[in-house]
């Protein structure tokens, strides 16, 4: 009798741990729920085509923002009101540039007037071209002209030929007069505006459309 007990009391101790084994550990999701819960039918696998087409859409609805520009400052009311029809709300602002409007590059004021008749004519007798001296009441009057460019990179390559020439006193800066350029930007804008932005940029020469600087 007892040993027919012990048999019966080991047999539920084994059913006991299997139970408890299969059935995990209390608050544990049915093992098979997550079975029941996919639905093959829902699921649809996208072409390449469709993907780049998704992504694209997805692109076209982040916003981004655009500069346009430079504009001339007598242009900037006109240019700001055609932007601002286009982005319809979205918020536009000026980025003011104060730029040279020409570089030279001169031998800094000797510090009296005949010094620099003495090196002007010094240059001419060794072949340097486009030398000249400005008038006598400019603040430069004891310097040099060695050339204007409208570029920095022009007067550079200047600066660096006479160099290569052994000169070594030459020096390169802005001229004293500036023009004030205009740069609108576009800000937090649909990226697919970009199409309209660079048709309106095509009124205004001289003009092109990129994302704002950073």
């Amino acid at each position: 009798m007892m040993r027919a007990f012990f048999f019966v009391l080991l047999l539920a101790n084994v059913a006991f741990l299997a139970y408890a084994y299969f059935s995990g550990p209390p608050g544990t999701r049915d093992s098979g729920a997550t079975v029941r819960q996919i639905t093959p039918e829902r699921i649809r696998l996208l072409t390449s085509e469709q993907a780049a087409a998704a992504a694209a859409r997805a692109n076209a609805a982040s916003p981004v923002c655009f500069e346009w520009g430079a504009v001339a400052a007598s242009d900037a009311t006109r240019a700001i009101a055609a932007l601002e029809a286009v982005v319809k709300g979205a918020k536009v602002v000026e980025r003011r540039v104060d730029e040279p409007t020409g570089w030279w590059v001169y031998i800094p004021p000797l510090g009296r007037r005949q010094a620099a008749n003495q090196r002007y004519a010094e240059l001419r007798k060794q072949g340097i071209e486009d030398v000249s001296l400005l008038a006598e009441d400019s603040r430069f009057a004891d310097a040099v002209s060695l050339g204007v460019f409208s570029s920095e990179d022009a007067a550079a390559k200047r600066l660096e030929a006479l160099k290569k020439r052994g000169l070594r006193d030459p020096v390169m800066a802005p001229r004293e007069s500036t023009a004030t350029k205009v740069f609108l930007q576009a800000r937090d804008v649909p990226s697919d505006l970009r199409p309209r932005i660079v048709e309106l940029a095509a009124a205004f020469p001289g003009t092109d459309v990129r994302e704002c600087p950073r």
